[in-house]
């Protein structure tokens, strides 16, 4: 039986109702609940990923720390450490104080993402998004189901809208430190009244640490406000060998070594571990959680580089080899020629 009165065991279970409120807070902040409407993602890319996407039913997760943005990961970061030094700088008391300070050397020591995210847009035919991310226009944007989308990743992975102006983006940092500032303040005398080896305060200030780290990738520069982004992101706790090993290495076009994890719907995750167990691949076919079977392709959108006609066609058959009959293909309606 598990020892009630053990710090980390209370710890562990005073989250979970702590991460309730944080997603009633994202769920209800206003720039992110107006853009719930949106029926549709869209994923900029070239040809060859659009054949990998579709036949290996996943997308690459990048390290968020080797994105296009060289500020991205650390810009969320300094959000919370900047916030957090006002707060030590003014503590409501000595409680508050100490706590703070905790949660502060735990950021400062954070230097490298442990991140990895695969970008959406919420739309499918801007002239920035083909220059950067599809070949110069020479490549694709897909556009996915947004709700099945997240439904099928519900498991592996986060998603999220990017927050990229300034007072909104000092307005949600400030609810969320203080929802959970507030919160282990008040169970402070229970915490600490329970058996530990560790420091009271720097229990909760990694505590407090793990849970904003779910959030530092919410926000990124107004200069990218027009990708209007979405995105999926994994992390890996280096810690542990396994999460190492599901890292895999590519070349980017930046010429760095980027490093990245695939992401597969939870259908197609529990497939590939059931592959070799014939009962337990009946059993996953029939169960109704897993109602996302497949990357839910709606259309696809032509560069407006790329010769519309002949890849509609090939686009098209090729769709249909892989199970995709209904997909609609549109050329772009961009001007924009090279």
């Amino acid at each position: 039986m598990v020892e009630l009165n053990n710090r980390r065991t209370v710890l562990e279970a005073l989250k979970i109702p702590l991460e309730k409120k944080i997603f009633s807070i994202l769920e209800n902040f206003p720039s992110f609940k107006s853009k719930k409407n949106s029926k549709t993602l869209y994923h900029y890319t070239d040809l060859h990923s659009l054949k990998a996407i579709v036949e290996n039913q996943s997308f690459f997760c990048s390290n968020s720390a080797y994105l296009n943005d060289k500020k991205e990961y650390y810009y969320g970061l300094d959000l919370f450490k900047k916030e957090f030094e006002k707060i030590a700088n003014d503590p409501k008391n000595d409680t508050s104080f100490n706590i703070v300070s905790a949660v502060l050397t735990e950021l400062k020591e954070k230097n490298i993402s442990n991140h990895f995210a695969t970008c959406f847009s919420l739309e499918g035919d801007l002239l920035s998004q083909w220059r950067a991310y599809a070949n110069d226009g020479k490549g694709i944007a897909i556009g996915l189901d947004r709700k099945k989308l997240i439904e099928g990743f519900e498991n592996i992975a986060s998603g999220f809208y990017i927050e990229y102006g300034s007072n909104n983006q000092l307005e949600l940092v400030n609810n969320l430190i203080e929802t959970i500032t507030e919160y282990y303040f008040e169970h402070f005398d229970l915490i600490l009244g329970l058996k530990s080896d560790e420091d009271v305060f720097k229990e909760i200030a990694q505590e407090i640490n793990e849970l904003l780290d779910k959030y530092i990738g919410l926000f990124k520069h107004s200069s990218f406000e027009e990708e209007k982004e979405f995105r999926f992101e994994m992390s890996t706790d280096k810690q542990f060998s396994t999460s190492l090993e599901s890292i895999s290495y590519r070349v980017g076009k930046n010429n760095l070594l980027v490093p990245y994890k695939v992401l597969k719907t939870d259908y197609a995750f529990e497939k590939e571990r059931a592959k070799d167990d014939k009962a337990s691949l009946e059993l996953l076919e029939k169960n109704k959680k897993y109602r996302v079977k497949k990357i839910p392709i709606s259309h696809i959108i032509i560069g407006p580089s790329l010769d519309s006609e002949l890849n509609k066609q090939s686009i098209k058959d090729f769709l249909s080899k892989n199970g995709y009959s209904d997909v609609e293909i549109i050329p772009s309606e961009v001007p924009y020629r090279i």
